[in-house]
C-alpha cells in the first residue's frame, strides 16, 4: 500500500495535507498521457499486474475498465474506489488477470462515453471504442504478457461506462469476448437497443448485466430489455445473466460488490 504525506507550514499555523494513496504495489501507471489519436487528446492509463507477473512467464487474460480514477485509488476516486486491486489479490495468483483502467474525460465524460448525439452534445463514443480496440489493446498486447484472443479479453464499466462497454462489445465482438455491464445509462442513448438488434454476435459472446432495483424507475426494465435482445441471438442464459440487487443504488460502493460476482462469473471461462 502506497502512502505519500505532505506537511506544509504557514507562518505560526500548522497545516497538514495528507495525500493518501490506497493502491497496492501491483498497480502501475502505464502512462500519464497516453495518446488517443482518435479523439486528439491524451489520458492517464492504469494497469494492474498479477502478483506473480514478475516471477513467471505466464500469459494472462485482460479486463479493460472505464473510469480508471475509481478502480484502485481512494485519492483519485470521485466518490469511492472499487478496490479492484485488493479484490484481485484476495485470489490465488493463478486466478488473477491483468486489468487496464482508462481515466474518464472529466467534464466531457458524458459525450465521450456516448456513441450517439444527445442533448449533452455530440457523442464521441464511436471514436473512443476505436481507441480501445485499435490503439490501446494492441499496445498492451505488445508490451505485456497477455492472452490476446477475445475469449480472454473483457471490457467493463458502470453507468455511462456501462453504456460504452455495451457499445464496444457490440462493435468489436471479435476483440472483447466478455462484457461487464454495470447499471448502464441506456436511458441517455435509446439508440443502443437498435444497435444491439442489428448486430450479429458470435455464439461465444458473453454479457454480464447487473443493477440495483433502487436506482431508477426504468433501470431494471432497461437492463432486462437489453438482455432479452442478446439472448435472442442464440446466446445462452449462462452467457447472458442478469443480476438484480435488492435495495442497491447507483454508486461505486455497490459496483465494488458487483465486481466480485462479475469476476467469479468471468474467470470461470478464462
Amino acid at each position: 500500500m502506497m502512502s505519500n504525506e505532505k506537511i506544509e507550514y504557514a507562518g505560526d499555523d500548522l497545516s497538514m495535507y495528507a495525500e493518501r494513496h490506497t493502491t497496492t504495489p501491483q498497480v502501475r501507471i502505464l502512462s500519464q498521457n497516453f495518446e488517443i489519436p482518435q479523439l486528439g487528446c491524451d489520458r492517464r492509463i492504469w494497469i494492474y499486474l498479477p502478483t506473480n507477473y514478475e516471477l513467471s512467464q505466464q500469459h494472462y487474460p485482460v479486463i479493460y475498465m472505464q473510469d480508471g480514477q475509481n478502480l484502485f485509488d481512494e485519492f483519485t476516486a470521485s466518490y469511492a474506489e472499487w478496490h479492484v486491486d485488493e479484490i484481485m489479490e484476495s485470489l490465488p495468483p493463478n486466478e488473477q488477470c491483468i486489468i487496464v483502467g482508462i481515466d474518464h474525460a472529466g467534464e466531457n465524460r458524458i459525450t465521450e462515453y456516448n456513441p450517439f448525439d444527445s442533448e449533452h452534445g455530440k457523442g464521441k463514443g464511436n471514436d473512443y471504442t476505436d481507441f480501445l480496440a485499435q490503439t490501446l489493446k494492441p499496445f498492451v498486447d505488445s508490451n505485456y504478457r497477455t492472452r490476446p484472443q477475445p475469449q480472454y479479453t473483457a471490457i467493463a464499466g458502470s453507468s455511462m461506462g456501462g453504456l460504452i462497454t455495451m457499445f464496444a462489445a457490440l462493435k468489436y465482438p471479435q476483440v472483447f469476448g466478455h462484457a461487464g455491464v454495470f447499471s448502464p445509462a441506456f436511458w441517455i442513448a435509446p439508440q443502443i437497443y437498435e444497435a444491439a438488434l442489428n448486430t450479429p454476435l458470435p455464439p461465444g459472446a458473453r454479457f454480464y448485466f447487473v443493477c440495483g432495483d433502487a436506482e431508477s424507475e426504468t433501470m431494471v426494465s432497461d437492463v432486462q430489455a437489453m438482455a432479452a435482445i442478446i439472448r435472442d441471438k442464440n446466446i445462452s442464459d449462462d452467457n447472458c445473466p442478469v443480476t438484480i440487487i435488492e435495495g442497491a443504488g447507483h454508486d461505486e460502493q455497490q459496483w465494488q460488490h458487483d465486481f466480485w460476482a462479475f469476476y467469479e462469473w468471468l474467470k470461470s471461462s478464462f
